[in-house]
């Protein structure tokens, strides 16, 4: 039974390891935007960016584009947060576990 313990410990450890090639998850949503810009493009790239990532994501850069009828098309390069080990008894309760 201990040797069942010690091995689902470590493959619990082990989910939460890098994976080591980070450049493999970054990806971009992108939208388009009048010349003078608006509030709505932002709050739309940030929606498809929480789409895909569920625990944030960081912008490495944005790209800005020209396109036809004088619009933008604004590109965010972004990267997910990775997922991290959280082992904190207070948001659960007791009736949850059981």
């Amino acid at each position: 039974m201990r040797i069942w313990v010690a091995i689902l410990i470590l493959a619990g450890l082990s989910a939460c390891g890098t994976i080591g090639d980070d450049t493999r998850y970054r990806f971009g949503v992108s939208a388009d935007r009048p010349p003078s810009g608006n509030m709505p493009t932002d709050a739309t790239l940030a929606w498809k960016a929480n789409q895909i990532c569920t625990q944030g994501y960081q912008v490495l850069h944005q790209d800005t584009m020209n396109a036809e009828g004088g619009l933008h098309i604004i590109d965010n390069h972004l990267q997910c947060r990775p997922y991290s080990l959280s082992l904190d008894p207070t948001t659960y309760s007791l009736s949850a576990m059981f």
